[in-house]
């Protein structure tokens, strides 16, 4: 067995250095995704730092998906996922003396060791999953607290996907938008929740957007903006700092890479860099990859290709709309639309940005 790659949840908020920063630069809606992070651990009492008392949409909506999960069924669970297959759980659960679940990141790192398989499984599969662990790992007692819990989580990264610019803020507020988050945060987990989970990113994302703020000030001569970005940087814990070295080393390479392409070079040029560089059996993960990725592009350009022409062809928009909807089913599985969606949704930020239309 083996450990999933932290790489993996670090390396999307790794340019800055962030849990959030990266996406809150490029949309009006909030984003928020795992970075891996250690923190104090706080015992559970009577629930009150597992949950809030109000309820809110996200909420509900989780906890009503819930009864009807294939855990509140009692049926089996289908085989793991390939992407979770030959790995080891990240995160793990502690109980104190009293038997109450102790909060802590590894909580979440556990709970987004499973989430990190969205788009291959359904969320209620997801979940059942997860509650199958807790119930492996814990007593009674702390087990109904984690469930809890995780419904809590989950509602958060559902309301994290309509979370708008706070009214008032100007576009490029990121202090702003990263305090919506934070709210956000404590509202559906309460304070002690929270705090286990979030408080490493947040202190990443504070210095990150000191950062932000010391290279766009142009007051400071380059030298002086290097001491004080090197003079933030040592104010993260040494084992954060590691792992931010650790997300950004792929992509120095691609970045290398794509500077390497735009001389001139050669697939031959490129797979001798990258043997030199990460040796032969990443260089052939690599190769996977890019080809991968090539298929994925050629499939989505030709969907999106049909797309435009039933568009074009159909002027009546509900028989537009089935047609679309049908073609869609046709050319993806269930666990590929996610990601089809995704695609669509992000070129039309970049083309909004731009001031052109959307795909």
């Amino acid at each position: 067995m083996k450990t999933r790659p932290l790489v993996v949840v670090l390396v999307m908020g790794a340019v800055l250095g962030v849990g959030v920063l990266g996406w809150l630069a490029a949309s009006d809606v909030v984003r928020d995704e795992p970075v891996a992070a250690s923190g104090a651990m706080t015992p559970v009492r009577d629930g009150s730092a597992v949950s809030t008392t109000a309820t809110t949409p996200a909420r509900d909506a989780v906890r009503r998906a819930a009864a009807h999960s294939i855990a509140g069924m009692n049926a089996p669970l289908p085989a793991v996922p390939t992407s979770l297959q030959d790995t080891q759980e990240d995160g793990a659960l502690q109980v104190d003396a009293n038997g109450h679940l102790v909060l802590s990141a590894d909580v979440r790192l556990l709970f987004d060791y499973y989430l990190s398989a969205t788009g291959e499984e359904l969320p209620e599969v997801i979940r059942a999953r997860i509650v199958a662990a807790l119930r492996e790992k814990l007593p009674a007692q702390a087990t109904e607290e984690a469930v809890r819990l995780l419904d809590d989580y989950l509602a958060y990264r559902e309301a994290t996907r309509t979370l708008q610019v706070p009214e008032g803020s100007a576009p490029d507020d990121m202090g702003s938008r990263l305090e919506a988050v934070r709210k956000l945060r404590r509202e559906h987990l309460g304070d002690a929740a929270a705090h286990a989970f979030f408080s490493a990113d947040e202190q990443v994302d504070a210095v990150a957007l000191e950062r932000m703020k010391l290279e766009q000030d142009a007051t400071l001569t380059q030298d002086e903006r290097e001491r004080r970005i090197a003079a933030l940087e040592e104010q993260l814990p040494s084992s954060m700092r590691a792992q931010r070295e650790e997300a950004l080393r792929p992509l120095r390479q691609q970045a290398e890479e794509r500077g390497l392409l735009a001389t001139g070079a050669t697939a031959e040029d490129l797979r001798q860099y990258r043997l030199a560089t990460v040796g032969d059996e990443a260089t052939e993960r690599l190769e996977t990859l890019d080809r991968q990725r090539a298929e994925w592009r050629q499939r989505l350009e030709a969907f999106r290709a049909k797309r435009e022409a039933l568009r074009l062809a159909e002027p009546d928009v509900a028989a537009r709309d089935a047609a679309v909807q049908r073609l869609l089913i046709d050319s993806f599985t269930p666990e590929e639309r996610p990601r089809v969606e995704a695609a669509d949704a992000l070129d039309s930020e970049l083309t909004r940005q731009q001031g052109g239309t959307s795909p």
